[in-house]
């Protein structure tokens, strides 16, 4: 059993900045607080030589907080446009029909939301080379809306052989959106001025999805063991975040359907002092129809969504990793690198083109020490992205996507840690 707390908070404020006014229609300060406390609880008990019964439950309350303070512009009642086109000149007279003068909007709102899980399982060894997972969960919370949720899981574990082990498995799930993101902003305060919304603004609900997965692992050699996975995932009202508002601030949001597909290798290598590692992944991730947090986006966009599944923001077809050490003595080398085939960006259709590959490769080294007979302490040197490689993570296009972000550049890090 344990109790927990977590406080955490933003604050965010542009200064006196015109120029954010001017352009985007809007210059806002925010602030979001969240005071999180809870108790969790697990047990399990042998029942027999075959079945473990495990269980537990997990409760959580939170005392949110959102403030803001937005300095817009007016426009005359009828004409309000987007924070996205923002004229101040109304055709076809084309007089200037939005007051230069700027008003200020407040709009703060409290929450108190909480959430509870209660699950019971049992592991039956049913051979001595089959074992079954299988199980209930149930959820509920209550927050911005109140919804709960009764899922079953179970999943089979058979070992053929002492090197090969095959598993498979269902669950469902049930997962609220993070309530500390969920903006309160009251949309009609904004009308007649400069970032008025044109559409509506639902509350994001929670996700419910059907999880299957299926793999193999097989112990090659002493030395190499490798391993294959595959998983769909249906989702209803999946929860995706969005990069939004003035302060780029994570919200989110919900597709009505949504589908999750891909395999995954896995390799290690280890022999004496060496030690290497390979992993790969191919995914597809996509969604249809935005039913929450509408506001947020663009018309058009909406439309086509409404009708049609686009990769998620998040989508990345390839992504690959490998990396190898070897120790000499108390030195030890290390390299690894990262590759992927680009995260989305806008193209003939939201979300259709996606940025460049990249690689990133990374060195290490770390020597073990003592000083004054006393052991335990270790020295290392790290090159992140030795070659200097310049590339881009996202463009700031996209679904969801506000901002430009880029991979890490050149770095050279060095730290001493003793252990106890």
């Amino acid at each position: 059993m344990s109790v927990f707390g977590r406080y955490s908070s933003l604050y965010y404020t542009p200064g006196a900045n015109a120029g954010d006014l001017l352009f985007s229609g809007i210059d806002q300060t925010a602030y979001k607080r969240d005071e999180a406390y809870g108790v969790q609880a697990e047990g399990a008990y042998h029942l027999g030589d075959r079945h473990t019964l495990r269980g537990g439950v997990l409760f959580q309350a939170d005392d949110i907080v959102n403030n803001t303070s937005s300095l817009v512009l007016p426009t005359a009642p009828g004409s309000a446009t987007s924070a996205n086109q923002n004229p101040l000149c109304i055709a076809p007279a084309n007089t200037c029909q939005a007051s230069d003068v700027p008003v200020t909007i407040i709009d703060n709102g409290t929450k108190h939301a909480w959430s509870y899980s209660l699950y019971i399982q049992d592991e039956w060894r049913i051979l001595t080379t089959v074992t079954i997972n299988y199980g209930l969960r149930y959820d509920q919370f209550r927050a911005f809306d109140a919804e709960d949720q009764l899922s079953p899981r179970a999943n089979v574990v058979w070992k053929p052989t002492d090197t090969t082990t095959v598993h498979g498995g269902y669950a469902r799930y049930f997962s609220p959106p993070p309530i500390e993101n969920v903006a309160t902003t009251d949309i009609a305060l904004f009308d007649n001025t400069t970032t008025a919304a044109d559409h509506t603004d639902t509350t994001p609900k929670a996700e419910r999805a059907d999880y299957y997965d299926l793999g193999v692992s097989q112990q090659v050699s002493e030395a190499l063991s490798v391993g294959l996975d595959s998983f769909f995932n249906a989702s209803h009202d999946l929860i995706d975040e969005g990069q939004f508002g003035a302060p780029i601030i994570l919200t989110p949001f919900n597709y009505r359907t949504g589908r999750q597909y891909g395999i995954e290798f896995t390799s290690t290598y280890n022999v004496a002092g060496f030690s290497a590692y390979l992993n790969a992944a191919y995914e597809r991730a996509d969604g249809r129809d935005i039913v929450s947090s509408q506001f947020q986006f663009n018309p058009n966009d909406l439309a086509y969504i409404a009708t049609h599944y686009i990769p998620l923001d998040h989508q990345q077809i390839v992504t690959a990793s490998a990396g190898a050490s070897y120790k000499w003595k108390d030195t030890t080398f290390s390299a690894d690198m990262l590759f992927g085939t680009g995260l989305r960006e806008d193209g003939v259709t939201p979300n259709g083109g996606h940025l460049p590959a990249y690689l990133q490769t990374n060195l290490g080294v770390t020597q073990a020490f003592s000083i004054a007979g006393s052991d335990g302490y270790t020295a290392r040197f790290d090159v992140i992205n030795v070659f200097g490689t310049k590339y881009e993570i996202r463009n700031g296009t996209g679904v969801g996507v506000g901002a430009p972000q880029f991979g890490p550049r050149r770095g050279f890090f060095i730290g001493f840690s003793k252990a106890l």
